[in-house]
């Protein structure tokens, strides 16, 4: 996915490793530890080259291995971190698993963490809730906008409304997402759908049935640990069948 952005964007990538630290760097199972990195940096250099990417691998000893991914990107000045997110056992863990939420927490810059099923190239159908227009949310919307361009993919855009909202906010809200878009540095095939339903977790599971990704948004707030996410996001999160990508921005 790194890859791909970045071909686009005509950047380089950083693939990195982290090697957590010992006391003594002659200890064997760090020079193990040390020699499997490289490997790993070595096959992501080959797919770096498919893409006709730039790579500069980094393998790094570290104490901490979220620490160790922040400090590498505020190094290299990155413009994103890129993180895989693995099936765990529970939500909280996939979602409050120590090493995403504590670099959601100290990163300089957006994080996109993705859980993809299937590979980048044959994501096509992007599904992007939106619930307002702060510069956060349009944000995300640009993120989409470049992911979609990469792929030649279509993006649609949902805001659920309660039942009981009056006609002319849902169209003024139309009218103003439809100007975000038109002003968006990568014009895309993308569609708007405002619909009127009181469950908004149900409804985007439901829509998100026929779309190969969701590109979901979240914040960070320093009084606590890193990431947050409103209830329905943990709800869709919990729910969804098909690839993801949860991003946010720095606390700044």
């Amino acid at each position: 996915m790194a890859a791909l952005l970045a071909h686009y964007e005509s950047g380089l990538i950083v693939p990195l490793s982290i090697a957590k630290a010992h006391v003594h760097m002659d200890e064997p199972q760090l020079t193990e530890a040390l020699k499997m990195r490289q490997r790993l940096l070595e096959r992501a250099v080959d797919v770096s080259k498919e893409f006709k990417v730039e790579a500069k691998p980094k393998i790094r000893i570290d104490d901490d291995v979220a620490q160790g991914i922040s400090r590498t990107a505020k190094e290299e000045n990155a413009n994103l971190i890129v993180m895989g997110w693995g099936e765990t056992t529970t939500l909280r863990a996939r979602l409050f698993g120590s090493v995403i939420d504590s670099v959601f927490w100290s990163a300089h810059c957006p994080i996109a963490v993705m859980r993809l099923l299937e590979e980048p190239t044959k994501i096509k159908r992007i599904l992007v809730p939106i619930k307002d227009l702060t510069p956060q949310s349009i944000r995300t919307v640009q993120f989409a906008q470049l992911f979609a361009a990469t792929n030649q993919g279509k993006v649609t855009f949902v805001r659920v409304f309660n039942r009981r909202t009056p006609p002319k906010q849902t169209a003024e809200f139309e009218t103003e997402l439809s100007k975000v878009l038109a002003q968006g540095e990568h014009q895309v095939n993308s569609e708007i759908q405002i619909v009127r339903n009181d469950d908004v977790a149900q409804l985007i599971i439901k829509t998100s049935r026929s779309f190969d990704m969701v590109i979901l948004r979240s914040w960070r707030r320093r009084t606590v640990v890193g990431l947050a996410v409103s209830d329905v996001t943990t709800q869709v999160i919990g729910e969804l069948t098909c690839s993801m990508v949860l991003f946010g921005e720095p606390h700044s």
